[in-house]
């Protein structure tokens, strides 16, 4: 399942000394091995554009600065965004959003750690063009998809609605369109970058262990692991995906995607215990892709430039690396 290999020095990342962590603007938050090295990985890039640095309101209300964040000012302009063309998508996106979606706002536009914003950056063109959007999902998933219809950000069919999950849960994308035989087909998709998969826990609702009884998605639909972390989150929106499917009706098919970069590894760890935990071959399929692979399958829609932003920002963790075998500590006599 990992995607990865522990000989594979590629995947291998550091942890980060305090001293380049303090040099960045950096320190001070607790981070995973991966977060860490994302978090610098960010404050590398927005130097590298001479864009002004974020700041960050600590617990007892101390405002200092924050590396992998830029200025209120720069996030104005949609520098977090890899494109003019993708901040004005964005712009578009937040204001048609859905009723109810949870859109912050302030972390989209100045968090360059944002998943939300890594989502945009992904698949921002690929909501403003069908034949782009049909050539990068018919690419990616060949036996689901062969016509794109629509691409949706943060959606959910029916927020609060009981005939779903009567609560909140949303994927950050969805994808509509129809197989090779006409039928209709779905991809909903979670996207993770730097977060591991801590989710709160939805043992208290009701409506979650009828959905696990009926979906038979899950070995044990019983399991009380499926409603805590790390898997609390994969079971919610793997059961959202299935729900869709019955509400449409006979003939649609569907798939539940998560993407994470391969040095994720506390999200892969969450996605082989999830993947343990399901039946051979659910009615509703679980996949699961790197972010490294989408991007390439981006790179294959002729969005070289792109995808070359995506891996600088994202997954190219050379930058860190340098910065690593560079650094000599800092002594004082």
């Amino acid at each position: 399942m990992y995607p990865w290999s522990e000989h594979d020095k590629s995947c291998r990342l550091p942890i980060i000394p305090p001293d380049i962590l303090k040099r960045f603007s950096v320190h001070g938050v607790k981070d995973t091995r991966f977060a860490g090295c994302a978090r610098l990985l960010q404050a590398i890039w927005r130097e590298r554009r001479g864009l002004e640095i974020g700041t960050l309101v600590t617990s007892d209300g101390e405002v200092r600065p924050l590396g992998s964040r830029i200025s209120e000012r720069a996030a104005r302009a949609g520098c977090a965004f890899l494109a003019p063309d993708i901040a004005k998508i964005v712009r578009r996106e937040v204001a048609y959003r859905e009723v109810g979606a949870l859109i912050e706002e302030q972390r989209l536009w100045e968090n360059l750690l944002s998943s939300q914003g890594l989502t945009f950056n992904l698949f921002a063109r690929a909501s403003a063009d069908r034949a782009y959007a049909t050539r990068l999902f018919a690419g990616l998933f060949p036996d689901l998809i062969a016509d794109v219809h629509r691409v949706i950000f943060e959606h959910s069919p029916g927020r609060g609605d009981g005939r779903y999950l009567g609560d909140y849960t949303a994927f950050d994308l969805f994808v509509a369109g129809r197989r090779r035989d006409g039928a209709l087909a779905f991809v909903a998709i979670e996207v993770k970058y730097a977060e591991p998969m801590g989710w709160r826990g939805r043992a208290g609702n009701p409506r979650y262990r009828e959905l696990t009884r009926a979906c038979a998605l899950h070995v044990d639909p019983e399991s009380p692991q499926l409603f805590t972390e790390p898997m609390a989150q994969l079971t919610a929106e793997h059961l959202l995906a299935a729900t869709i499917r019955s509400e449409i009706g006979e003939g649609v098919q569907g798939a539940f995607v998560i993407i994470a970069p391969i040095g994720n590894r506390e999200a892969w760890n969450a996605i082989e215990r999830y993947q343990c935990s399901l039946v051979k071959k659910p009615e509703m399929p679980f996949m699961a892709l790197s972010l490294e692979s989408i991007i390439e399958a981006i790179r294959k829609c002729d969005d070289s430039s792109l995808a070359n932003g995506l891996l600088e920002r994202y997954t190219n963790f050379e930058p860190v690396r340098a910065v690593i075998d560079e650094w000599e500590p800092f002594t004082t006599e």
